[in-house]
């Protein structure tokens, strides 16, 4: 795409096209700050509120404290900015996934990413520091990668809005050591108590933010037929049992308790609309300390389980379900405020797959704009650049994965 340039090519036309190369363009500054500058002006009011409530997703300013071990002040200095981060991307993670996803998987958070916490800044600014004889404090503005964190999270299968809605039923019997199994659908006319495993299985799928269908509202006895009332089924019938409840993904298997520590479960997720499975595997629970007396075996099984099938399950429902990237455009080189309002409205109203479209930062320079849209920056700068109702012309540069920048000719 020739039109998409990276830094080094940018001399190649000369200086970048300045907000104003002539007296008009002087006229069209003035005429912009005298607007920005009116009281109660509600695009500086709405701008600003919208640089907030970013600011509180991406950026923030926090503190950090090193230690200084041996005269080390540069080891001590990079402890107290590498504590920032961590602060940084506690606080996004908290307002993405709340505070009960933290909890609930702080371990595999704290492995995968708060241990790495420099992968995920894309930049920072210290702006005061101070030491004592026994620390260095920081003052840092952080700027953590979105992109980086969606990536993460959707990776450990933790992003709500990728699962929200998705119905999901579960077929999964339970058998304790010297009794038969248990299993629902053998009579489903007649109501049947919930299972711990049921119960283990519902608690987690509802925190990834599927919808676990109440199975008690069992459909007509004239739509299923005898054999869908085995302990065993197969894919085509566990399919059969989807359609029936309208669900998407089926979770069917076994659990076994072997006792008060100990369980395992061999469970299959199948996706209804093409019958196939998505996702398969065994894993066991045991409460081997004292530590973990309020865990049931079940329960961690079954976690176990989802943590490392969950991701599974959702690339198998894409395309189906939407992921939304969240993308930084800069435009330079307009000449108004109107060109402002002209793109603004082109990428709201001729781009289907963008959802919003907010602004970040007005200078005189360049504004910063805050796209979310299906799928990724390049194929969004190809579309800008081939659309044949653009406002005005114009170039791209620095195209990488969160973002680029526009250029007006």
């Amino acid at each position: 795409m020739n039109r998409i340039k990276d830094s080094a090519t940018k001399r190649e036309s000369g200086r970048l096209p300045a907000f104003s190369r002539s007296w008009m363009g002087l006229k069209g500054i003035c005429a912009v700050v005298v607007f920005l500058c009116l009281p109660g002006n509600p695009f500086i009011e709405a701008t600003s509120a919208q640089q907030k409530a970013t600011a509180s997703s991406g950026e923030g300013i926090l503190t950090g404290t090193g230690t200084i071990v041996d005269e080390n002040i540069a080891l001590a200095r990079n402890e107290a900015i590498s504590e920032a981060f961590v602060k940084a991307i506690e606080e996004y993670l908290i307002q993405r996934i709340g505070s009960q996803g933290m909890a609930n998987n702080f371990q595999r958070l704290d492995e995968e990413i708060l241990s790495k916490p420099k992968e995920a800044v894309q930049d920072y600014q210290i702006i005061s520091e101070f030491r004592t004889e026994r620390y260095v404090r920081v003052l840092v503005k952080v700027r953590v990668s979105e992109v980086v964190l969606e990536q993460k999270l959707k990776q450990l299968g933790l992003l709500e809005v990728e699962t929200a809605q998705v119905p999901v039923l579960f077929m999964v019997s339970e058998k304790r050591e010297g009794y038969s199994s248990t299993y629902w659908w053998g009579d489903p006319s007649r109501p049947a108590a919930i299972t711990q495993t049921e119960l283990s299985l519902s608690r987690v799928f509802e925190e990834r933010g599927f919808r676990v269908i109440n199975r008690s509202y069992f459909p007509p006895e004239g739509s299923y037929d005898e054999g869908m009332l085995n302990l065993a089924l197969t894919d085509e019938q566990l399919v059969k049992w989807g359609e029936l409840f309208s669900a998407q993904i089926v979770v069917a298997g076994e659990a076994i308790l072997y006792g008060p520590s100990r369980a395992s479960v061999f469970l299959r997720g199948i996706k209804v609309a093409e019958g196939m499975v998505i996702a398969q595997g065994y894993r066991e629970g045991i409460v081997d300390s004292t530590e973990q007396r309020d865990k049931s075996p079940i329960g961690i099984a079954i976690t176990n389980w989802a943590n490392e099938m969950i991701p599974h399950l959702m690339e198998g429902l894409e395309p189906a379900q939407r992921i939304v990237n969240r993308l930084i455009v800069i435009v330079r080189g307009l000449q108004s405020y109107g060109d402002f309002l002209l793109f603004k409205d082109f990428l709201r109203n001729n781009f289907p797959k963008i959802t919003s479209v907010l602004e970040r930062r007005l200078t005189k320079e360049a504004v910063t704009l805050g796209v979310e849209t299906e799928g990724g920056s390049t194929k969004l700068a190809e579309n800008l650049l081939e659309h044949p109702k653009r406002p005005f012309p114009f170039k791209i540069y620095d195209l990488n994965d969160q973002g680029f920048t526009v250029v007006v000719q």
